[in-house]
């Protein structure tokens, strides 16, 4: 029997370290077709996520959980006021070649993790807290607040670490892939760091 590929990922937010869990766990089934084990996410606050010594620090901590396959998994928002491009932002958070022996794959959510819901809103509409209109807008990437602009598609307040896993249990990732380019890069990333690409 093969080992399943680890990956190891590196969050920003409290709501992030199970979402993404969810997330890594449904794309290889969805995408890949196969299992992947994620580590215990490991979360980096945005301001040490920005440090490039801590954020080395972490990449190290959590390759050190990967003893086969896989690799480390660094997920951001990409709400930088400087950077706007999230392919630039990436090429500049990437560790040091040779810091770890393993796989690290960088991917920038534009402009937040939110924005991904909004591409598969419709999706969500199985989720109690979404009303039964809620429908994803033209460019759900095209500007900053999607927090603001989820929460007016629900019928509560939007809360990270109560509704961003449960919906990222319920969102149709394929719909997220086709209105998201940074999701999109997300699928990419965890069929790399599983051998399937």
């Amino acid at each position: 029997m093969t080992t399943p590929a680890v990956v190891a990922p590196i969050v920003e937010g409290h709501g992030e370290v199970n979402a993404v869990r969810e997330l890594v766990t449904r794309i290889a089934a969805e995408f890949c077709g196969t299992w992947a084990d994620v580590a215990q996410p490991f979360r980096l606050d945005s301001g040490k996520m920005r440090k490039p010594e801590e954020l080395a620090k972490a990449i190290r901590f959590q390759a050190a959980r990967v003893q086969g396959p896989g690799g480390v998994l660094v997920l951001r928002d990409g709400d930088d006021n400087d950077i706007t491009c999230p392919v630039e932002l990436a090429r500049q958070l990437a560790p040091a070649h040779g810091l770890v022996p393993v796989p690290v794959e960088i991917v920038i959510a534009k402009h937040e993790y939110e924005a991904w819901f909004l591409a598969a809103a419709e999706s969500l509409r199985s989720h109690p807290a979404v009303k039964d209109d809620a429908v994803a807008p033209d460019r759900p990437e095209a500007r900053r607040g999607a927090k603001s602009q989820l929460e007016g598609m629900m019928q509560e307040s939007y809360k990270e670490t109560l509704h961003q896993a449960k919906f990222s249990a319920v969102m149709d990732l394929r719909a997220a892939a086709e209105g998201s380019r940074s999701f999109r890069r997300m699928v990419h990333a965890v069929e790399l760091l599983l051998g399937q690409v």
